[in-house]
């Protein structure tokens, strides 16, 4: 699937009239439609020795490749309560405590642009074990990273290795 943007009106099915790159206008409903970037968080957890916890996608876009845990905030949630849902989801393990390592964004054929925000768990109880669409998941030393499924998460992690 490639992203394109919206033709016709969520409301009564009319034709968009064009409105930049980024938004279509409803004529018949007095309604502007905006393209926007979609949100998502990634955790990048460490264990005691510092290698980096990964999971190997189990669904598209990249399955089989590895990633950071994480995926897409829900309407109703904060970054925070989304990177917990998704890491619990993803591999059991609850965060104790969130510090914001960034925010990146890159190009997605399927969704346009995903801005990913990242955190830094920083101690987390339970035992990892690959859930929801993780196929598996593994700690990687910091020189042993495996060719990434995100952009971003490349990013996220060469960060975190220089900060520490």
């Amino acid at each position: 699937m490639i992203w394109q943007p919206k033709r016709f009106c969520a409301r009564c099915g009319a034709p968009l009239d064009p409105v930049g790159d980024s938004a279509g206008r409803c004529a018949p409903c007095d309604t502007t439609f905006y393209e926007n970037p979609v949100p998502a968080v990634a955790a990048l957890v460490r264990d005691a020795a510092g290698a980096i916890l990964l999971v190997e996608r189990g669904r598209e876009p990249q399955a089989g490749r590895w990633a950071l845990p994480g995926g897409f905030i829900e309407i109703a949630e904060s970054t925070t309560a989304a990177l917990r849902r998704e890491l619990r989801e993803e591999t059991g393990l609850e965060a104790d405590r969130l510090e914001l390592l960034g925010v990146e964004d890159e190009p997605s054929r399927r969704y346009g642009r995903v801005i990913v925000v990242c955190y830094r768990v920083a101690g987390y109880s339970g035992e990892p074990a690959a859930g929801d669409d993780a196929r598996s998941l593994a700690f990687f030393p910091p020189g042993e990273i495996p060719e990434l499924a995100f952009i971003s998460h490349r990013r996220f992690i060469e960060q975190a290795i220089r900060s520490g």
